[in-house]
């Protein structure tokens, strides 16, 4: 189910720095150590995203990644996407 836009802005208050993208996406960067740290951050964001059968956008450039989600099949923005948001946070400490 698509979030409203006040859910949204309630989920994006309590979020860790990821911020809307268009009216369907949200994003957020990572800076990682090294180019090699971004790699295995990024096979971690794979796994997880497999499991959760929920994929995002990822570029990497180096040791700099970023994220996206979206419900694609929805047409927008779930809760699936920042359970996602979250998880990927948690991830993220790792490499920190």
């Amino acid at each position: 189910m698509i979030l409203s836009r006040d859910e949204v802005k309630a989920n994006i208050k309590d979020s860790d720095g990821w911020k809307l993208s268009g009216d369907k996406w949200i994003e957020k960067h990572f800076a990682l150590p090294s180019f090699p740290k971004a790699l295995h951050f990024i096979k971690e964001i794979g796994d997880a995203a497999e499991d959760r059968d929920h994929h995002p956008y990822i570029v990497i450039d180096h040791k700099h990644v970023t994220l996206k989600l979206s419900t694609k099949d929805e047409g927008g923005l779930t809760q699936k996407d920042f359970d996602s948001a979250y998880a990927y946070d948690r991830i993220f400490r790792k490499y920190t």
